[in-house]
């Protein structure tokens, strides 16, 4: 019996570790491509720029590649490709190949996890019962699978909150440009050209506003989905004001004066919510990550001699 605590204690450990250096991995990568465009917007490049000017090979997933698999790749579900055509979007990615590279991303992240489950679990899993053999393979396998979507689900948080963040500041940028002679329209334009590198979601945005209104696409519709997109309420409110202003034709420099202010005092409100937080968030992570080691250090070797002493039994 304690050669069996003492494999699941090192299967859990290997386990523990294999998950561990999973996520220093995506951390680092993130960290890498961070820095990356840190770089690059500081030398005022684009990184597509640069690529066309090495004459460096692009390789894309847009043709030919996943194509050749979509049927296998893809469902053929209606409602759930619109779904997650929808949370993609929001997660900043638009190029048709998306919704084919996140399932296959789903697929592949899987099958490599299950291999190296596969691989690992005889190594550290001696004596470990079936079903737990059964469970240290499966598992990677299903997180694999769900990686992607925790991926995306993480992109979509962070635009929308970089969004909410940033929007008080275009909400002066736009009035700036209204009150000095612009329309909206121009106003979009400049401010989208002159956040680009700082306040990359909104930027983008309010380029895909300014390409579908040039499209011919209705202004209400072109604003709906602008809404949908960002999904932030003070967004939202913004929207409906020109929406209505549209329809009716009336100025809204008024109209945004008052609404640049309020939004100011709701971000000023927001720093003040999570500065008074932060002493709860404090003393809960004390608790946490003190009461457990103490816990352990006291009751550990009382723990240690009665599974010994029912291991003689």
């Amino acid at each position: 019996m304690a050669s069996l605590f003492s494999n699941s204690g090192v299967f859990f450990i290997g386990a523990g570790l294999l998950l561990l250096s999973i996520a220093l991995l995506l951390v680092g990568a993130n960290a890498f491509l961070r820095t990356r465009r840190t770089i690059a917007r500081r030398l005022d490049v684009l990184p597509s720029a640069l690529s066309a000017d090495l004459g460096a090979p692009q390789i894309t997933l847009e043709d030919g590649l996943l194509q050749r698999f979509e049927r296998f790749v893809t469902p053929n579900d209606a409602i759930q490709l619109a779904g997650i055509r929808k949370r993609l979007v929001r997660a900043g990615y638009r190029k048709p190949s998306a919704v084919r590279v996140y399932f296959a991303s789903r697929a592949i992240g899987s099958l490599v996890l299950l291999a190296l489950a596969v691989v690992i679990t005889p190594l550290i899993a001696g004596q470990l019962p079936v079903p737990g053999i059964m469970l240290a393979v499966l598992l990677p396998a299903v997180l694999g699978f769900f990686l992607p979507t925790l991926w995306v689900e993480r992109q979509i948080e962070r635009r929308r909150e970089e969004a909410e963040l940033a929007f008080p500041d275009a909400l002066d940028m736009i009035l700036v440009c209204i009150e000095a002679g612009n329309g909206i329209d121009q106003a979009f334009r400049r401010v989208a050209r002159e956040m680009t590198g700082t306040r990359n979601v909104l930027s983008q945005e309010f380029g895909v506003i300014i390409d579908e209104l040039w499209a011919g696409k209705d202004r209400g519709q072109v604003f709906e989905d602008f809404t949908d997109r960002v999904n932030v309420p003070d967004i939202n409110a913004f929207a409906t004001v020109l929406k209505q202003s549209d329809e009716f034709g009336v100025s809204i420099a008024e109209t945004l004066r008052v609404y640049a202010a309020e939004m100011r005092n709701k971000r000023v409100m927001r720093a003040e919510e999570k500065a008074n937080l932060m002493p709860v968030k404090l003393a809960m992570g004390s608790i946490a990550f003190t009461v457990p080691p103490t816990m352990l250090v006291m009751a550990g070797p009382s723990l240690i001699m009665m599974l010994r002493s029912f291991a003689t039994h």
